[in-house]
C-alpha cells in the first residue's frame, strides 16, 4: 500500500483533539462590523482598508498600520504571501466543528465500516453527542480512517477477521478521544471515563496487520494524554524500515513530545497561573531554564528531521511545531522577536506565520494591566511602534485601562506633531490617522493634512469618515454634509465594496439632514453580511437585507410629529413596505389624539395615504372614513390595528400588512409610548453607536404631541380598557367574546400597566359570565 503525504497530513491532524464551543455574543450592531472588517481579507491585505475602526481586533490594527506606513505604492511592492492575512487569522469558525460536518464525517466512517465488514452499523445511543452529529474527536481522523479502511478492504490478504480486528482497534481510539456510540453520555460530561487501549494483536498475525495497528496503539496513547509513551511508539514506527507508515513516525513523535512538554491538567492550570503571577525574579529565571530546556529537547528532534530530505514534505508543518513550542515554552521572549520582526512594514509578516503567532501571543503578553503588570505592558509599547499605535487606539475603546483615553489622545497628536516636524512621512501618516480618529476635537494643522490625503491612500476613507464626524460635532454642518455627500457618491467608496463603511457615512449624513425630506434620503440600511470562513469575503449566498437602523428608528418614533412622520412616509425613495409602516404609524398617532378637530381631519387624510401605498389595508382604511364619526372610527382602527399588528411606533423589522391568526392575536403593537424628543424605544442606539438624531421638521408640535402620547397606557392597556368599555356600551358585538379572549391573554406577559392583573380579571369574568358559552370562553380556562 502507498500512503502519500497528503494522506499522512490528514492523519496528523487526526492527532489534535477538537474542542467545539460556540462563542457567545453581547450587543450586536448588524450594519457595521466592529471587531473585524466586511472586505474581503485578499483585498485587506493589499491595502483596501474601508473605515478602519479602533475596536478592529489586533491582527486587523496591524494590517491597517502596515499599509498606512508603506502607502499605496510601498504596499504593492512590500512582500507579502497570497492569503496571508487569510492564514494569520485562520479560519474564523474558531475551530468549533458543527452538527452537519460532524455528522457527515462520522456517517462516511460507519458507511465504510459497513461496507468492508458486510453488515449495518448500529447507531448511536440516543442522547449522546454521537446521535446530534456532534463528535469530540477531529474530523479529520474519522476522514483518514476511513481512508484506511477502504484502502485496507481491497488488499488481497484482508480478510474478514482482519477488516474486523483494525475497525475494533479504531472504534476503541475514538471512544479514547470521546466519541462512544454505546454510551449516552453527553460529551460536557465530567469525569472522563478511563477506556482500555486496544488489545494489541499477536505475533503470530501478518508483520503488515500488526504495523497498522501499531499506528492506532500509538494514538490511543496520545488521545489517552500518555504523551511519552506515545511518543516511544511513533519514534519506534519511525525507525522501522519499510514500514507502511513510516514517514510518519518520527513527525508524529515530535507532536507527541511537545504535548508531553506543555501539558497540564485542567485542575494545576491555574495553581500553575498563580504560582507564576507571584513568583520572584530568582523562580522565574528558574522556570525559564526549565522550559528553555524543554524546547532545546524538541528543537532537537525538529533539526533532525529537517535534515532528512525524505520528510521534505513534513518539514514546514515539523518548523510550525518548533514555533509554537517558542511560543508556549518562552513566551515573552518570543513575543518580543516576532514583535522587532514586525515592526519593520517592509518585512513580509507572513513569513513562517510572524503575525498569527504574535496573535496568538499578545491575548496574553497586551492583557489590560492590573497593578505591576502596567509596567510590563507600557515597556512592550516602548519596543515596537506598531504596538504602541495599536494600544493607543485601542485603550480608547476596546476596555478601561489605567491609560485614560484622553492621555491616548494627546500622544497620538503629540506624536504626530513630531514626526511631521522631523519630516518622517509614514509615521506621520500613522499618527495623524489615529490623532484624528481619537480626538474630540480637531486642529486646523490636522484639519489641513487629513483634507490633502489623496483618495489612493490607504487610510483615505477612514480620514473622511474622521472629518465628517469633526464637523458634526464642531457644528459646521454644511461641511458635514458637502463632504459625506462627496464620499458617498465616490468611485473610491463603491470600490471598497464595504457595507460597513457606506452605512457609517450614511449614519454621518442623517445626523446632518436639513428636512424630513432630506434624512429619509439616508434612512436606510444594508446589513453588513456574514463572511465566509473559508475566504474571509462576504458570504455570496446570503441575501442583502436592507432597512431602518436604531438611529432611523429613534428619530421616527421621538423626533418627529405625526405629520413630519406622514411627510417621511410620501418619500417614493423609500421601500413600499416601510413606507407603508411609517405612514401607519402616522394615522395611528393622529388617531390617538383625536379629541381636537385638527387631528381627526389629519388622521382621515392620512388614511387616504395609507390606501394609496398600503392596498392591503384599503379595505380598513375605506371604512374608517365612511364610519360617521370620530369615536366609532377610533374603535374600529383600534380593532384593526390589533388584527393586522399596526403600531404607531416602528421597531427593527417591518412586519407583511396581513392579518393575523384569531387564536395567536396579542395586544402587543406599542409598549410606553415616548413622551419627549429623543426618548429610546428598545432601538439597539448602544450597540449601533448611534449619533444624535437630526432636530429637524416641527418641533413644536412633536413636543406637544409625544406629551399626550406619552400619557397612554401600553397597547395591551389601552385596548384592554377600549374592549371594556365596548362591552359595556353594545353587549351584543360578535366580536367581544375573541376579544376578551386577546384581552386575558395579552396580560400574561410583554409590555403591562400597573393595573394589568385587575384588567385581566375584569376581562375574564365578563368573558365567562356573559358569553361562558363560545369557543372563546372554552380556550380561557384561567385570569392570569
Amino acid at each position: 500500500m502507498i500512503y502519500t503525504m497528503r494522506r499522512l497530513a490528514a492523519a496528523v491532524a487526526a492527532l489534535a483533539c477538537a474542542s467545539a464551543y460556540a462563542s457567545g455574543g453581547g450587543p450586536w450592531d448588524p450594519y457595521v462590523n466592529r471587531n473585524v472588517p466586511d472586505i474581503a481579507l485578499s483585498r485587506y491585505q493589499a491595502g483596501e482598508l474601508g473605515v478602519v475602526l479602533s475596536s478592529y481586533e489586533r491582527m486587523y490594527l496591524y494590517t491597517a498600520w502596515r499599509s498606512v506606513m508603506l502607502g499605496a505604492d510601498g504596499i504593492k511592492k512590500a512582500p507579502a504571501e497570497e492569503a496571508g492575512l487569510l492564514r494569520a487569522v485562520g479560519n474564523r469558525k474558531g475551530g468549533w466543528v458543527d452538527a452537519s460536518e460532524g455528522a457527515g464525517g462520522y456517517g462516511e466512517w460507519t458507511a465504510a465500516v459497513s461496507a468492508a465488514l458486510k453488515q449495518p452499523v448500529p447507531k448511536p445511543k440516543e442522547g449522546s453527542s454521537l446521535a446530534y452529529g456532534y463528535i469530540n474527536c477531529p474530523l479529520t481522523s474519522y476522514g483518514f480512517a476511513t481512508n484506511t479502511l477502504k484502502e485496507l478492504a481491497k488488499r488481497s490478504d484482508a480478510t474478514p477477521a482482519r477488516l474486523a480486528a483494525w475497525v475494533a482497534s479504531q472504534k476503541q481510539v475514538f471512544k479514547i478521544c470521546g466519541d462512544d456510540p454505546d454510551s449516552n453520555r453527553n460529551r460536557y460530561e465530567q469525569p472522563k471515563p478511563v477506556i482500555p487501549a486496544p488489545a494489541e494483536l499477536p505475533a503470530t498475525e501478518a508483520l503488515y496487520w500488526r504495523q497498522m495497528q501499531q499506528y492506532q496503539l500509538a494514538a490511543a496513547a496520545f488521545y489517552s494524554e500518555d504523551y511519552a509513551r506515545a511518543a516511544r511508539l511513533f519514534a519506534a514506527i519511525g525507525a522501522t524500515d519499510k514500514h507502511p507508515l513510516r514517514p510518519w513516525g518520527e513527525y508524529l513523535s515530535v507532536r507527541a513530545q511537545a504535548r508531553a512538554a506543555t501539558y497540564m491538567p485542567e485542575d494545576e492550570q491555574w495553581k500553575e497561573a498563580q504560582t507564576i503571577r507571584t513568583e520572584n525574579a530568582e523562580a522565574a529565571a528558574a522556570r525559564l531554564a526549565k522550559q528553555q530546556k524543554k524546547l532545546a529537547a524538541i528543537q532537537a528532534s525538529i533539526t533532525h528531521i529537517l535534515a532528512n530530505p525524505e520528510l521534505a514534505p513534513l518539514h514546514e508543518a515539523t518548523r510550525a511545531i518548533g514555533r509554537s513550542m517558542q511560543a508556549r515554552l518562552t513566551p515573552a521572549q518570543r513575543f518580543a522577536e516576532l514583535s522587532k520582526l514586525l515592526d519593520d512594514p517592509r518585512a513580509n509578516p507572513y513569513t513562517e506565520d510572524h503575525l498569527g503567532d504574535w496573535r496568538v501571543l499578545a491575548n496574553d503578553q497586551l492583557q489590560a494591566p492590573a497593578g505591576e503588570q502596567a509596567d510590563k505592558r507600557d515597556a512592550l509599547r516602548a519596543s515596537a511602534g506598531f504596538i504602541d499605535w495599536i494600544q493607543t487606539l485601542q485603550q480608547c475603546g476596546e476596555y478601561q485601562a489605567k491609560r485614560s483615553c484622553a492621555v491616548e489622545q494627546a500622544h497620538a497628536l503629540d506624536l504626530w506633531r513630531r514626526y511631521a516636524k522631523e519630516g518622517n512621512k509614514p509615521q506621520a501618516r500613522v499618527w495623524l490617522l489615529a490623532s484624528t480618529m481619537l480626538s474630540n476635537t480637531l486642529t486646523p494643522e490636522q484639519e489641513q493634512a487629513a483634507l490633502q490625503v489623496p483618495t489612493a491612500a490607504p487610510e483615505y476613507l477612514t480620514l473622511r469618515y474622521a472629518l465628517a464626524r469633526h464637523y458634526r460635532l464642531a457644528g459646521k454642518a454644511d461641511k458635514a454634509r458637502a463632504l459625506t455627500d462627496a464620499v458617498l457618491a465616490s468611485p473610491v467608496l463603491t470600490a471598497a465594496k464595504s457595507t460597513s463603511a457606506r452605512n457609517q457615512f450614511l449614519q454621518e449624513r442623517f445626523a446632518v439632514a436639513t428636512s424630513p425630506a432630506d434624512a429619509a434620503s439616508f434612512l436606510m440600511r444594508t446589513h453588513s453580511r456574514d463572511l465566509d470562513p473559508d475566504t474571509g469575503e462576504t458570504a455570496a449566498n446570503n441575501e442583502a437585507v436592507t432597512d431602518i437602523a436604531a438611529d432611523g428608528q429613534r428619530w421616527l418614533n421621538s423626533g418627529l410629529s405625526a405629520a413630519d412622520i406622514r411627510a417621511v412616509a410620501s418619500q417614493p425613495s423609500l421601500p413600499a413596505e416601510w413606507r407603508a409602516r411609517i405612514a401607519v404609524a402616522a394615522w395611528l398617532r393622529f388617531d390617538l389624539m383625536g379629541q381636537q378637530k385638527e387631528a381627526q381631519e389629519e388622521a382621515l387624510a392620512t388614511s387616504k395615504l395609507v390606501e394609496q401605498i398600503a392596498p392591503e389595508l384599503a379595505g380598513i382604511a375605506q371604512q374608517y372614513r365612511n364610519l360617521p364619526g370620530a369615536p366609532e372610527r377610533h374603535y374600529a382602527l383600534v380593532v384593526s390595528a390589533l388584527k393586522y399588528g399596526l403600531s404607531p411606533v416602528l421597531q427593527s423589522y417591518a412586519q407583511p400588512l396581513k392579518l393575523r391568526s384569531a387564536d395567536d392575536t396579542l395586544a402587543d403593537m406599542w409598549c410606553k409610548l415616548p413622551e419627549k424628543p429623543g426618548a429610546a424605544y428598545y432601538e439597539n442606539i448602544d450597540a449601533e453607536f448611534s449619533l444624535p438624531m437630526p432636530n429637524v421638521g416641527n418641533t413644536a408640535a412633536r413636543d406637544k404631541e409625544l406629551a399626550q402620547l406619552g400619557t397612554l397606557k401600553t397597547a395591551t392597556g389601552y385596548f384592554g380598557d377600549t374592549i371594556m368599555a365596548r362591552a359595556k356600551a353594545l353587549p351584543n358585538d360578535p366580536e367581544l367574546p375573541w376579544l376578551l379572549y386577546v384581552t386575558v391573554q395579552s396580560t400574561r406577559g410583554g409590555c403591562l400597566d400597573n393595573d394589568a392583573k385587575a384588567l385581566s380579571r375584569s376581562a375574564f369574568s365578563l368573558l365567562h359570565k356573559r358569553y361562558g358559552k363560545t369557543e372563546w370562553a372554552g380556550k380561557t380556562p384561567y385570569y392570569y
